[in-house]
C-alpha cells in the first residue's frame, strides 16, 4: 500500500510524462537563512520537498524522471564528522528512500550530481528561489548551453507551477493536519482574548499567542498582527508598538504552523465594554460580508463571485455609514468599495499560509472539492470617512470545499457574534 507521499510522487511523475517531452522535476531543501554574520534563522523546510517526502532534512535533493530507469532519486550528503560534532548525528535518509522506492546517492556535490542525472532530459523543472540548488542549476545550465554542449536540458520550467497543480488539492492527511493547526490557533486565540484590556500592549497579545503555539508544539505560520485603532487600517501592520485604548477595536490576524501545515484566522474585538456605534456598524457590515461569502463556497464556484457577494454587503454597509451614496449594484460594478476593501476575498491554505492556486499567477479562480481557502473580508479607514473614525475590521476563517458545499475548519474560533 502506497504512503501519501509516494502517491504524490506518482501523481507528479504522471504530470511530468504528459507533456510529450522528456521532463524532470528537481526539488531540494531550502538553504539556511542567515540572520546575522554566522547565526541563522530557525530552519524551515522547502514546502514542495516536504509535500513529497514529509521530512525536514536540510541537505536533500529529490529528482523525478518518469522516463528514466530509476524514476525517483534522492541525493544526500555523506556523513560529516565536523557537522556531527557541532549539530549531532544526522538522521538517516535510507528509510525514506525505501519508503519512496527511490535510488539513494550520497554526494558532497549535489549540483554536479544532479547535472549528471539531467543528461538526456529536454525540460527541467527547477525552483527559482535565490540561493537554492534550483537557482544554481539554472546558472550552470545557462553556462553549459551557451557553449553549444548537447544532451542537457534546453528548456527550464518553474517547479512551483508544476507542483501547484497538485498542492492546491488537499488529501485526507493534509486536511487532518490543517484541522489540527486550526484547532490550536482557535484555542490560543480564545485564551488570549480573555486577557485583552485597555492599557495592554499590542506586542503583549502577539507574544502570548505565539507562546501558546510553541507550547502546543507549533510555530507562528506568519508574523502575528495585532493592530488597534488607526493601526488596523494598515493591512500588514507589524509595529506592535501601541497600547490598547478603551473603546477602540483591535484586529488580530494570526495562525499556527503545526506539523508544517498552517492556519490563518482574523478576529476583530472590542477593547473594553463600550464601543462607539459607528465602529459596531463597520463590524456588522464586515460580518455580513463574511457570512455572504462563505455561503457561496461550493464546488464550481468562481472566486470572483464569492468576492462580489462580500463586496455587495460591504458596499451596503458603507452606504449605511454615509461613506458611499448611490445604488448598491452600480457602486459595486464601479468598484467604489475598493478604497476601503483593497484586497482579495482570500487565498489557498496548506503547507504555506499563502498556498499555491491553479492559475498561472498562483491564485485560485474556480473552487473544487478538497481545496482549502480563507475567507477574509474587511473594511479599513486610515482617516475619518463620513461618521467612521480611523479603524480596521477583518474577519477570516479557513474553509474546506467539500463535495456538496463547504466546512469551516475554524468554526471553534472566537464567535463573531459579540455584537448583536
Amino acid at each position: 500500500m502506497k504512503t501519501n507521499h509516494s502517491k504524490r510522487i506518482s501523481q507528479a511523475l504522471k504530470l511530468l510524462s504528459e507533456g510529450g517531452l522528456n521532463a524532470a522535476l528537481v526539488i531540494s531543501s531550502n538553504p539556511p537563512a542567515c540572520r546575522s554574520r554566522d547565526t541563522h534563522f530557525p530552519y524551515r523546510q522547502n514546502s514542495d520537498l516536504f509535500y513529497f517526502t514529509g521530512v525536514l532534512h536540510d541537505e536533500l535533493t529529490l529528482i523525478l524522471r518518469p522516463h528514466a530507469r530509476n524514476k525517483v532519486t534522492l541525493i544526500a550528503p555523506p556523513s560529516d564528522p565536523h557537522k556531527k560534532l557541532w549539530e549531532g548525528e544526522a538522521q538517516s535518509v535510507k528509510p525514506l528512500a525505501r519508503a519512496l522506492g527511490a535510488d539513494l546517492i550520497l554526494s558532497k556535490d549535489p549540483c554536479r550530481q544532479t547535472l549528471e542525472l539531467l543528461k538526456g532530459i529536454d525540460l527541467a523543472y527547477l525552483h527559482s528561489s535565490p540561493g537554492s540548488l534550483g537557482a544554481n542549476l539554472r546558472h550552470e545550465l545557462d553556462s553549459i548551453n551557451s557553449t553549444g554542449a548537447r544532451n542537457m536540458p534546453t528548456q527550464i520550467g518553474l517547479a512551483e507551477r508544476l507542483t501547484a497543480r497538485l498542492r492546491c488539492y488537499k488529501d485526507s492527511q493534509e486536511i487532518a493536519a490543517i484541522k489540527r493547526s486550526a484547532e490550536l490557533t482557535s484555542a490560543a486565540l480564545s485564551y488570549a482574548a480573555d486577557y485583552i484590556q485597555p492599557g495592554m500592549g499590542e506586542r503583549d497579545v502577539a507574544v502570548l499567542l505565539e507562546y501558546l503555539y510553541r507550547l502546543g508544539g507549533a510555530e507562528p505560520a506568519f508574523n502575528t498582527i495585532v493592530a488597534s485603532g488607526r493601526s488596523a487600517a494598515t493591512l500588514h501592520y507589524h509595529a506592535l508598538s501601541k497600547k490598547l485604548r478603551k473603546g477602540e477595536l483591535v484586529l488580530i490576524d494570526t495562525g499556527a504552523e503545526l506539523d508544517m501545515y498552517a492556519s490563518d484566522i482574523s478576529r476583530t474585538l472590542p477593547v473594553g465594554d463600550i464601543v462607539a456605534p459607528e465602529l459596531l456598524d463597520v463590524y456588522r457590515a464586515v460580518r455580513a460580508a463574511h457570512a455572504a461569502a462563505i455561503k457561496k463556497v461550493r464546488p464550481g464556484a468562481r472566486v470572483s463571485d464569492i468576492y462580489r457577494a462580500a463586496a455587495v454587503e460591504l458596499t451596503r454597509g458603507l452606504k449605511e455609514l454615509g461613506v458611499l451614496r448611490g445604488n448598491v449594484s452600480q457602486l459595486v460594478n464601479k468598484g467604489a468599495f475598493k478604497r476601503w476593501f483593497p484586497h482579495s476575498i482570500g487565498h489557498s491554505l496548506g503547507i504555506d499560509v499563502h498556498d499555491p492556486g491553479t492559475a498561472a499567477d498562483g491564485r485560485l479562480t474556480v473552487l473544487e472539492p478538497s481545496m482549502v481557502i480563507t475567507i477574509e473580508p474587511g473594511l479599513y479607514f486610515s482617516e475619518k470617512a463620513g461618521r467612521v473614525p480611523p479603524c480596521g475590521v477583518r474577519l477570516e476563517d479557513d474553509v474546506l470545499v467539500t463535495n456538496r458545499g463547504c466546512q469551516v475548519l475554524t468554526k471553534d474560533a472566537l464567535s463573531l457574534d459579540w455584537v448583536d
